[in-house]
Order: structure tokens, then C-alpha cells, then sequence
């Protein structure tokens, strides 16, 4: 067992899409001199900044930000690939780290020993399964085996394969915790349902009138193809442009498709993270500043 006091420290700011953890985040890394490394797998994208809500150099009010904008938008990019990059920064870093972002999996992987080693899938399971979108795929996972699926991302395919072949061979997957690799003060921003919703609801029609059509039209332009972008939106503005979608059913759609992925988030981090939630609102700020003040100076929170 790893003694988590003899571990480098770590403060991490979690929560749905729509809470408000960009602004917090960059009060509290001022506030302690820090920078941000981001941890929302969609920001990292480059032309994906509309539709992804991706922070601007205004908005980091001179805070540094690291991975982020630096991917190309359909270029690979494993959650090893993060492990490595994420912990090299923070290894390196002389002030106290902020991990922030959406993206529980990529955390955890992070915080934790999480175990990314290949394993050999059933090659007739992913012929029997090729017409799935990721998706589909992960959402047919996540109806036979929650905890499976919450193991996981939607677009890490290859696990969720080899989740699917375990779950359908054995019913189970062992579900033992890791192990920490860093000593992490998780704080878990949420709102009340109905809030969250209705500023997901709002924030998506901000992007169409910020001009997140041409942000799809300029991405077809240069010769993208939209159905191997992943990030929720994109496909669906697609389709509009062609045509397959009216203009109600592509925002509807689009809705619907982000509360369901902030439900997703909600339940990873309620369920697979040992975390201090805070209800996001004009008090969080300081209660925040209270616990890491506690964190850094190892008194109870």
C-alpha cells in the first residue's frame, strides 16, 4: 500500500460539462501562483475551439495552460499518450499542480497506477461490432456492465472491446482501486440538475450564435472528415449541412446528446473518484481556498 503523505501533491478540479470550472480553475491557479494542465481531451484539439468551449488567451488572464490546443483535430492521441505528457509536467513543475478538466478517465489515469498495458482482444467481437459508432459500442457496454463501462472512455474503442469481451464471457470485471501515484486533492464542482441543464442547454445555442456552423463548414473546407471528430457536435452540425438533419433536430439533438455526457461525468466522478464535492456557486470559491489551504498544510479537511 503507497503511502499517499510521501507523494508528490496535486490539486485536481473536476466536474460535468457546463459547471464553471474554467473560471474557478484560473482564480484559484492565480491565487496560488500555479499553471493549469488540462485535462479535457476535447480542448486539446486545434479548429475544435467553438464547440469545445476551449478557454482563450483572454480568459487565462495570464495563467499558463498546458495541453491544450496543441493536437490536430483527427490525430491519435492515447490516454498513455497523456499519462506520459501530463506526468513529465508535473514532475517538473515547482509550484503545486492543477489538473483540470472533464475527462475522468485521463485523471485518473494520471493520479493513479492505472494499468495501460496492451491486452489481446477477440478480433471476432470487433468484426461482430465494426458498424458501431464508438458510441454505440460504449453504450452497449454500459447496459450489460455499468461498472465496466464507467472504467473506461466512450472513444478509447480498444478497451471498451476488451471490457465488452470480458463482461460477455465472465458477466464481471475485477474492479480492484488503484493505487495513488500522486497525492490528489480532488475537488468535484457540481450544480443542481436542473441548473446544470438548463446552462448546457444555454451554452450550446452561445456556440451557434459565436458561429459554430462555419467553425464545421471551415473544418469540411480543409478536407476533414467529420465522422472520425469525436467530440460531441461536430457529426451532428455535419448532417445538418448536408442536409440529413432540419435545424431543430441538429440542436435538440446536440442537447440532448451533452446532458447525457454531463450525466456520464457526474456518475464517474461521484462513483470512481474519492472526491470533495462543491456545489458551484458564489461561496465555492472560498470554501475551495479553505480545503487546499488544509490539503497543503496535510490538516484534516
Amino acid at each position: 500500500m503507497v503511502q499517499k503523505s510521501s507523494l508528490k501533491k496535486v490539486i485536481v478540479i473536476v466536474g460535468p460539462t457546463g459547471v464553471g470550472k474554467t473560471k474557478l480553475s484560473i482564480n484559484l491557479a492565480k491565487k496560488y501562483n500555479s499553471e493549469i494542465i488540462n485535462c479535457d481531451q476535447s480542448q486539446m484539439r486545434k479548429l475544435l475551439n467553438i464547440g469545445t468551449a476551449k478557454i482563450t488567451n483572454e480568459e487565462m488572464d495570464g495563467v499558463k495552460h498546458h495541453l491544450i490546443d496543441f493536437l490536430e483535430p483527427i490525430s491519435e492521441y492515447s490516454i498513455k499518450d497523456f499519462q506520459d505528457d501530463a506526468r513529465q509536467l508535473i514532475d517538473h513543475m515547482e509550484t503545486i499542480p492543477f489538473i483540470v478538466g472533464g475527462s475522468g478517465l485521463y485523471i485518473d489515469a494520471v493520479i493513479t497506477d492505472y494499468d495501460l498495458t496492451n491486452q489481446k482482444r477477440d478480433n471476432d467481437l470487433e468484426q461482430q461490432f465494426k458498424d458501431l459508432s464508438n458510441e454505440e459500442l460504449y453504450n452497449k457496454l454500459y447496459d450489460l456492465n455499468q461498472d465496466a463501462a464507467l472504467k473506461t472512455h466512450p472513444n478509447n474503442r480498444k478497451r471498451v472491446l476488451r471490457y465488452l469481451e470480458i463482461v460477455l464471457e465472465k458477466g464481471s470485471i475485477e474492479n480492484k482501486p488503484n493505487e495513488p501515484y500522486y497525492n490528489a486533492l480532488i475537488i468535484f464542482l457540481n450544480k443542481d440538475r436542473d441548473i446544470l441543464y438548463d446552462n448546457i442547454n444555454k451554452r450550446c445555442e452561445t456556440m451557434f450564435n459565436e458561429g459554430w456552423i462555419d467553425e464545421v463548414k471551415n473544418l469540411k473546407e480543409l478536407g476533414y472528415n467529420i465522422d472520425l471528430i469525436k467530440e460531441i457536435g461536430y457529426k451532428e452540425i455535419s448532417d445538418f449541412l448536408d442536409g440529413l438533419l432540419s435545424y431543430n433536430e441538429m440542436i435538440d439533438k446536440i442537447k440532448q446528446e451533452t446532458r447525457r455526457y454531463a450525466k456520464r461525468q457526474i456518475t464517474w466522478f461521484k462513483n470512481k473518484m474519492n472526491c470533495v464535492e462543491v456545489n458551484n456557486d458564489e461561496n465555492a470559491y472560498d470554501y475551495i481556498v479553505n480545503i487546499i489551504d488544509k490539503f497543503l498544510k496535510n490538516a484534516e479537511l
